[in-house]
């Protein structure tokens, strides 16, 4: 895994989660807290933007196993 990349993507994807609001309505259908909700809320938009990324550009953060063992002598990934 390209790790500077991934973490670069899920800053830019939380940041683009977190300016989405919540939608409270049926709020207490669900059993959750305030807290709780905003913190599935955050993870079902970010795991959505993960699997989507992958699933479209997985060369954006997969690295050849030759690269990474070249990395990991001294390298960044």
């Amino acid at each position: 895994m390209d790790r500077e990349e991934l973490a670069e993507f899920l800053t830019r994807q939380v940041r683009l989660v977190e300016s989405v609001p919540l939608d409270s309505t049926g709020a207490s259908a669900d059993g959750l807290d305030d807290a709780e909700r905003e913190a599935v809320w955050l993870a079902a938009g970010i795991a959505t933007f993960i699997g989507q990324a992958i699933a479209d550009e997985p060369e954006r953060f997969i690295v050849a196993a030759r690269e990474r063992c070249g990395a990991s002598e001294g390298g960044t990934r």
